[in-house]
């Protein structure tokens, strides 16, 4: 890769395409119905994060990869760990979580959870290589409010 990798927090101008993988990419989704967030939730947590932490690889200018983490005191959930399809191979994802994780400690964070399709065999052998391991298996449930 002839550019280097840059982690940085996701700016107003990377909605677009946050959202765009989101919608695209059926590992990101909560369910077929609402899909991933709309962009104006999107919007509203690069604007304010809080305790959160949101996460954009990028390659030269462009957005490469993204990490959304939310921190629920001592525990946080991965919303989202994606790479662009052209990224992919290159240690951005790992990348990404070393960053992720390092902040998480620094706030006060022993330890973080995260979804992941048992049919994306990829994400769950890249999951285990970093050191996550399966827990529960169960049904994501969800209502509109």
């Amino acid at each position: 890769m002839k550019d280097s990798v840059i982690i940085t927090s996701p700016t107003l101008s990377d909605i677009p395409t946050l959202w765009k993988w989101g919608e695209e990419n059926w590992q990101l989704w909560g369910d077929e119905k609402y899909k991933w967030f709309s962009k104006k939730t999107i919007t509203r947590w690069v604007t304010t994060p809080k305790d959160d932490v949101l996460l954009v690889a990028r390659v030269g200018d462009k957005p490469a990869g993204m990490c959304f983490m939310s921190v629920m005191r001592d525990w946080a959930f991965c919303f989202g760990l994606y790479v662009d399809k052209g990224y992919r191979t290159k240690g951005i994802g790992k990348q990404m979580l070393i960053r992720a994780e390092s902040q998480m400690k620094a706030k006060g964070v022993g330890s973080y959870g995260l979804l992941v399709d048992t049919k994306n065999a990829k994400a769950v052998k890249f999951y285990k290589r970093e050191g996550l391991f399966q827990g529960y298996k169960f049904y994501l449930m969800t209502k509109e409010l």
